[in-house]
């Protein structure tokens, strides 16, 4: 008889419990700003529905489908096609991350982080032998490289970042040699260095992040003001809805930087559990990876553990000041509705490949 498939229960419970906390989290950040908090709580909880039916189809489709060259191509056509777009879009706050249609805003870079693990983990399955030959390993990281420069193009560095820690963990999964890395490192940190200096508001958030007492009420502002919130929660916090520095204090308080209100509402405890929750993730991401016999289901989940993990790790990093600041939302729990989908559709893709987990 065929073996019976049953889905990681734990992982599947863990995103479902972040995804709760989020909305009561958006709901205490927005209550008393000068947008109505039932507006954004109506807005993010569309959002968590249309994620959870999408992450219920993911599901239970068969994931083999993603690595057909057809679909392939077909995902990575729409990532390019939706950044190029938005480079051909009006700017917001300086940057062209977000392509509205219909009145409905949509950031193309998250998309490009999930298809970015599908062609990876196709490529990888069929060229993992010869990974190591250097003609392979160009044709692999082409299209990696292709949508890191589209992202930067619309002034994105940190999720070109978060693009490139992706490709690492699959390529290092799949066997690549150290010495590519150290290459790719020397060809990338100068890379990097000009991109910063490019762009006089990354070289301030950069001098900003080794001093912010340097200037306090401008470019230090918000990341002394993340640090208090953090500081002041203590180990039970102040209370669900008595933070203080959502109330002007903290920028963003509902999407980047929510983390800092959780630790200053929740507190220590809590906040460690939600950090043990995306420690949960990984583990049961990589744990998925391990057991899956054939290489696509084993490249995907690992990649999908990077994309969920890593965001995760790059946004408590940057609230808690060990990262310069950058735009970065908390999966599961940050407002906003690309994200919040992305995730949730990642989140399903693991799952499917969960069942298949010996």
């Amino acid at each position: 008889m065929p073996r019976q498939l049953h889905y990681d229960r734990l992982l599947c419970g863990t995103v479902l419990t972040l995804v709760f906390f989020g909305l009561v989290m958006v709901f205490s950040a927005t209550a008393g700003g000068e947008d109505t908090s039932f507006q954004r709580v109506s807005r993010q909880l569309a959002a968590v529905l249309l994620g959870l039916a999408t992450m219920r189809v993911l599901m239970f489709l068969d994931y083999r489908r993603l690595s057909n060259t057809t679909v392939v191509v077909l995902v990575l056509a729409v990532a390019v096609t939706l950044l190029v777009a938005v480079l051909l879009g009006a700017q917001a706050a300086n940057t062209n991350r977000f392509l509205r249609v219909w009145g409905v805003s949509f950031q193309p870079s998250e998309f490009a982080k999930l298809a970015l693990v599908v062609f990876l983990a196709s490529s990888l399955e069929k060229h993992a032998d010869r990974l190591n030959q250097k003609r392979t390993f160009l044709r692999v990281i082409c299209v990696p490289l292709g949508l890191c420069l589209l992202v930067v193009a619309g002034r994105d560095l940190g999720s070109a970042i978060v693009l490139l820690l992706i490709a690492a963990v699959m390529l290092w999964s799949a066997g690549l040699r150290f010495a590519y890395f150290v290459v790719g490192a020397a060809a990338l940190v100068p890379a990097f260095a000009l991109g910063v200096w490019l762009e006089p508001y990354r070289v301030r958030r950069l001098l900003t992040f080794l001093d912010p007492e340097s200037d306090p009420t401008g470019a230090g502002f918000q990341i002394l003001q993340s640090q208090i919130a953090v500081g002041s929660g203590g180990l039970w916090g102040q209370g669900l809805m008595e933070g203080r520095q959502k109330m002007r204090f903290l920028p963003e308080a509902h999407t980047d930087f929510i983390f800092a209100l959780i630790c200053e509402e929740a507190g220590f405890i809590v906040a460690s559990l939600v950090v043990l929750a995306f420690g949960v993730i990984l583990w049961r991401g990589l744990r998925t990876a391990m057991r899956t016999p054939e290489g696509f289901g084993r490249f995907l989940a690992t990649g999908l553990t990077a994309l969920i993990v890593g965001q995760a790790l790059v946004n408590i990093g940057v609230v808690l000041a060990l990262l310069p600041t950058k735009g970065m939302p908390l999966p599961f729990i940050s407002y906003g509705g690309t994200a919040m989908l992305m995730a949730l559709a990642a989140s399903g893709m693991l799952l499917n490949v969960s069942q298949h987990a010996e």
